[in-house]
């Protein structure tokens, strides 16, 4: 994102911190076409640091409009996608590269883990303004949660989707909190409806998930590697092999979890040597795919005993 584009928006949310509430609805409505143009130059962003910067500037903006119009969905689901895009692009890879500080995995884990619940939050409150009684039904027990998933359409696909995949990030670092841990057959309900209205969402992004769920634990602990690749497989068709997260997925955590090293590396050394310009619009994880391949690369004795 540009200079001027951050420029503008702060001063549009001076604007907004002072104007009447007729402009300030105007003035909203106006960075809300900002933000969603501004999103499709932050995925083409081919600089991780220039884009981490940006992107932590633009997340902030975004609060601070959402304050003035705390029910427009628009706003909130560019905060829930950018919150959860941040934290899987920057906060996990300090994880993996501070991997062997005990204190600073640590404290990245848990930024991790509040950041993820951030995205989650901003979703959830989406989907209950959609549907006023799915409120009720967070709470309610596993199979009347799944009933009430019914309710969703395709339209509803963005939010359930980065929704789900917040509350499963979060979890994901919350091991050691059991109250969280039990919430996961939710988040997986609700990817399984996104999985059911539009598979091909976020290039993908339903299948790749439960690529990623079904590859993540052994057998023994019920991973299921058969319908792990079937996911990741069904993603790369859909995808043309120009998102390089797949491949990344296929890598770690399937070939890792079914020790195959072969393909470990082969999946790895196609990432790295897949042209910048292989898919434009999204070179920014095309590059966060690149770096965890490097990073995974050098753990392979590690990995494969």
């Amino acid at each position: 994102m540009k200079g001027s584009f951050s420029l503008l928006l702060i001063t549009m949310a001076v604007v907004v911190s002072a104007c009447s509430p007729i402009l300030k609805q105007m003035t909203v409505s106006s960075a809300t076409e900002i933000f969603q143009d501004g999103q499709a130059t932050f995925y083409r962003e081919g600089d991780l640091r220039l884009a981490e910067q940006a992107l932590a500037s633009t997340l902030k903006l975004l609060e601070v409009f959402l304050q003035t119009s705390p029910d427009n969905q628009e706003l909130l689901l560019l905060a829930s996608q950018g919150f959860e895009a941040y934290t899987f692009a920057f906060v996990e890879e300090k994880i993996a590269t501070h991997r062997t500080d005990p204190q600073l995995s640590s404290l990245h884990r848990e930024r991790a883990r509040r950041l993820y619940l951030r995205g989650r939050n901003y979703g959830l409150r989406i989907l209950k303004l959609r549907h006023e009684p799915f409120a009720t039904a967070l709470h309610a027990d596993l199979p009347a949660f799944r009933e009430a998933l019914q309710v969703f359409q395709k339209e509803d696909v963005p939010a359930l989707f980065w929704t789900a995949y917040g509350w499963a990030g979060s979890i994901n670092w919350s091991r050691t909190r059991p109250e969280m841990v039990v919430e996961l057959p939710r988040a997986v309900a609700m990817m399984r409806r996104a999985l059911e209205l539009d598979e091909e969402y976020f290039y993908a992004g339903p299948h790749l998930f439960f690529g990623v769920y079904y590859a993540s634990r052994s057998p023994a602990l019920g991973g299921e590697p058969t319908r792990a690749r079937s996911h990741l497989d069904r993603a790369l068709d859909l995808t043309g092999g120009k998102f390089l997260l797949v491949h990344l997925f296929i890598a770690d955590p399937f070939a890792v979890q079914t020790q195959d090293r072969a393909l470990f590396e082969t999946q790895l050394r196609l990432i790295l040597d897949a042209p910048d310009d292989l898919f434009p619009e999204q070179e920014l994880m095309n590059q966060v795919a690149k770096a965890r391949a490097r990073l995974l690369l050098e753990r392979i004795d590690e990995l494969f005993l």
